[in-house]
């Protein structure tokens, strides 16, 4: 039995969430969120530990709650429309939406749910699920179906693997609450979360993949949440954070330089763009994201993409920047980490390479990269 790993003041906090916004690549929602969430539960008292994959209970039912929708900032136009709306006034907030999609899955699939595993390393998909659990008073495994963030949920292993997605509940900020039954495939089945996610201007939660403890352990990456603690508790107290993340997390560094030229849109539920960096060693670095960073480019030339990870650290706040806070002017430095090897089989491409991006190029095995 591995020993319980435990957060037990703020700075444990604060170590977990900015390695878990490392391994958002850009997204996995607010680290603001996430640490409102768990401060709360710290002020509450609540034992902040996690189960530990080889713990886990074969017959025992766990679920995958998570925020669905775009990262992207609300303009004046989107905030105008909801205040016309009466949807100013929240009812539920962070990990009380997430609760509502868990209670609102028991209630259609009548079961029981026993624990809550995460989506992805990410601020607030991370933080707020596990104080969900603290909250719910049930467990929150140290382990992921992905160890990176994604923006669709067919990107993950359980999607890979085929495991059944449905039935899935989703509630909002609201109070609206919405359920999946049937649907031609995956890729569906997120189209329809995109569309409610839409209706609720991101401020929605899913519950899905609702298995037993043997079944999980098929499809878990295992201790990914200890191992974000780890990345972040690296980044702390060090002269250069950039390189110090990228060794805890076994990547590298790209380079350094000031951001530009962003262009991005918000979408069909994503928040979509580019920027560039001019980097301090003269070469132009190039970046796509989906709401996660998705193709590095260096001087025209492709050089990392997904399913390997693109992460930048905004280097005057010594932290990883998220895309809903890219800023043209900031200081940035790049880092790659290589992705799970379960991300280098064949089908794990057709749903998470360059070409399902709809570039002309295929993925680069990070061994090979020319950085």
């Amino acid at each position: 039995m591995q020993e319980q790993f435990c957060l037990k003041n703020e700075q444990d906090i604060e170590d977990l969430l900015k390695g878990c916004a490392f391994y958002g690549t850009g997204g996995g929602g607010e680290v603001s969120a996430g640490r409102t969430s768990l401060l709360d539960c710290l002020l509450m008292g609540l034992p902040m530990t996690l189960l530990d994959p080889d713990d886990i209970k074969d017959d025992a039912l766990y679920c995958c709650p998570f925020f669905m929708g775009s990262i992207a900032p609300k303009t004046a136009e989107t905030l105008a429309e909801m205040e016309s709306l009466g949807y100013l006034d929240r009812k539920y907030y962070l990990e009380e939406i997430l609760m509502g999609a868990v209670r609102t899955l028991e209630e259609v699939s009548g079961k029981a749910v026993e624990g809550l595993y995460i989506a992805e390393p990410g601020g607030s998909n991370a933080g707020c699920c596990m104080a969900a659990a603290y909250k719910m008073g049930i467990p929150v495994i140290d382990g992921d179906p992905a160890g990176r963030a994604v923006p669709e949920m067919t990107q993950g292993l359980a999607a890979i693997r085929g495991m059944d997605f449905l039935p899935a509940a989703y509630f909002d900020a609201w109070g609206n609450r919405n359920a999946t039954f049937q649907t031609m495939h995956t890729k569906a089945a997120e189209r329809i979360g995109k569309f409610l996610s839409e209706a609720a201007y991101g401020e929605m939660a899913e519950a899905a993949y609702l298995m037993t403890g043997k079944e999980l352990k098929t499809i878990l990456v295992p201790r990914t949440l200890s191992k974000a603690y780890q990345v972040g508790r690296a980044m702390r107290q060090v002269e250069d954070v950039l390189a110090a993340a990228a060794e805890a997390a076994g990547g590298k560094v790209v380079g350094r330089g000031i951001l530009q030229n962003m262009q991005t849109k918000d979408q069909g539920g994503y928040y979509w763009g580019t920027y560039e960096i001019l980097g301090d060693d003269g070469r132009l670095y190039k970046i796509w994201f989906k709401n996660e960073n998705h193709i590095l480019w260096i001087d025209g030339r492709p050089a990392v993409t997904s399913p390997d990870l693109i992460s930048l650290i905004d280097l005057e706040e010594e932290e990883p920047l998220l895309n809903s806070h890219l800023e043209n002017g900031k200081s940035v430095g790049i880092a790659v980490t290589p992705a799970y090897d379960f991300y280098h089989e064949e089908k794990s491409f057709e749903s998470f390479g360059p070409r399902y991006f709809g570039f002309d190029f295929d993925y680069i095995p990070f061994a090979e990269a020319e950085l």
